[in-house]
């Protein structure tokens, strides 16, 4: 039998004999029943996770697998190629009234990455992001936002997907504030970006020198999204890797077209 097997019969059994426990006249204490189930939550993903990399076609053996190198992979969802996306370089003082792609929309086919460059002492102005984004949420081709402080140091990570709706509507200014210039201010805010659907904060990192087996036991301990730095120098964000995009490739070969990435980009 499998893990995934014996992770869903034991979490069976487990959860058959919590309900039975009370008609037998046994307590179970609740801080115990929330332990095991979270344990078995771990042991599962774990399980899962493992079982669905291990499962694509390969001639190497499971510990060349598991020890291989994330950047040898083929498992990061990687961020668009310069020479093939635009990236925007957006600053505090930045107009985007005078931007190309916000005064002729529709106008650029290729995917379009938000570079935030900011620190404490210059701030961004809510009104101004919201200009910004509400302009970019009608195009089809903006894929992320990414924030950098100074000397260009990776410290968030903002799905476009987040951006194009929380960042233009009624309380736009309320939500940029949050996770944008209270981010700038104090780059330890940047944990408040894991409450964005597949946002990450500054700690949510792992290098591509990685070993597999290292960014299967941070994911199923609980980060749902990592940001893929190069060599683990935070100037160089170059991917994702995603718990659910992640099981979805491993399973299918293909990274999710709602990045707009294919599995064989490289940079």
């Amino acid at each position: 039998m499998n893990k995934v097997a014996v992770s869903a019969a034991v979490g069976a059994g487990v959860a058959g004999a919590a309900f039975a426990a009370p008609y037998a006249g046994i307590q179970v204490p609740l801080a115990t029943m929330i332990f095991a189930g979270a344990a078995l939550t771990l042991g599962a993903a774990s399980a899962v996770l493992t079982s669905a990399i291990l499962a694509k076609p390969s001639k190497k053996s499971r510990n060349d697998l598991m020890s291989e190198r994330l950047s040898a992979s083929g498992l990061i969802l990687k961020f668009p190629k310069p020479s093939e996306s635009m990236a925007l370089s957006v600053r505090p003082e930045t107009r985007p009234d005078l931007l190309d792609v916000v005064k002729h929309p529709g106008k650029y086919s290729k995917d379009i990455v938000v570079w935030l460059r900011g620190s404490k002492e210059q701030k961004f102005n809510p009104v101004l992001l919201k200009q910004l984004f509400t302009a970019l949420s009608r195009e089809g081709n903006f894929l992320h936002v990414i924030l950098t402080a100074k000397n260009d140091e990776f410290i968030g990570y903002i799905p476009a997907a987040y951006a194009r709706t929380r960042f233009c509507g009624p309380d736009a200014e309320v939500q940029i504030a949050r996770y944008i210039v209270e981010v700038f201010a104090d780059d330890a805010n940047s944990v408040n970006l894991r409450e964005i659907l597949g946002g990450a904060g500054k700690s949510d990192v792992i290098s591509d020198t990685a070993e597999v087996a290292d960014a299967i036991r941070r994911m199923a301990g609980g980060f749902k999204r990592l940001v893929v730095l190069h060599n683990g120098y935070h100037r160089k964000p170059v991917g994702l890797l995603d718990f659910n995009e992640l099981m979805s490739g491993a399973l299918t070969g293909a990274a999710p077209k709602s990045l707009g990435i294919t599995p064989d980009l490289r940079f």
